[in-house]
């Protein structure tokens, strides 16, 4: 069974700047490119074609916006867990939490979630560093306190990648434009 998640993906010069920090503090080996997680990894119920079609459906009405990442935080998880991120401003996450609000309200019934208590806390976000241990944590987050990134783009499409079984690599596979 295929497994898919729908994601913002960001235009290639701010991949290429996030892909710079990701290189300095990866921790493990990243299977999938830069982007903002809207729907985590699920299972379709269903078939690809029919999921498609809803979801151009529903983001048929939605807006383009430009959204604006302006600064680094971090789940501090404990336990070896921890990560880092690029945090988008206020107004963007509201934008995001509506694109989200909007899918998984309207195909929850169409998909089989990985994670049981999605969607707890909705948090966009772009990954610079994950599984990131307790000691390094403290050192990375020192280093970045004065950090100052700005990147802002607009939002024109959703995308779904898949996750091909062999070797756990995540393909943009459709876009789906606003």
């Amino acid at each position: 069974m295929n497994s898919y998640l729908l994601a913002v993906t960001p235009p290639q010069n701010i991949i290429e700047k996030v892909d710079e920090y990701k290189n300095k503090y990866r921790k493990h080996t990243y299977s999938i490119s830069p982007h903002i997680t809207i729907l985590p990894p699920f299972y379709i119920d269903g078939s690809l074609e029919d999921f498609e079609i809803k979801l151009s459906v529903i983001l048929k009405d939605t807006v383009p916006e430009k959204i604006k990442i302006d600064s680094i935080d971090y789940f501090e998880n404990g336990n070896d867990t921890n990560v880092i991120y690029f945090k988008p401003n206020g107004e963007s996450i509201q934008y995001l939490r509506k694109i989200f609000s909007t899918c998984f309200s309207t195909l929850k019934d169409e998909i089989k979630n990985k994670y049981e208590d999605y969607p707890r806390d909705y948090n966009p976000h772009l990954t610079i560093s994950s599984k990131v241990s307790d000691i390094d944590f403290l050192k990375i987050k020192k280093e970045l306190i004065n950090v100052k990134e700005v990147f802002e783009f607009k939002i024109k499409s959703i995308d779904i990648y898949t996750q091909q079984e062999d070797s756990g690599v995540w393909e943009k596979i459709k876009e789906f434009y606003l």
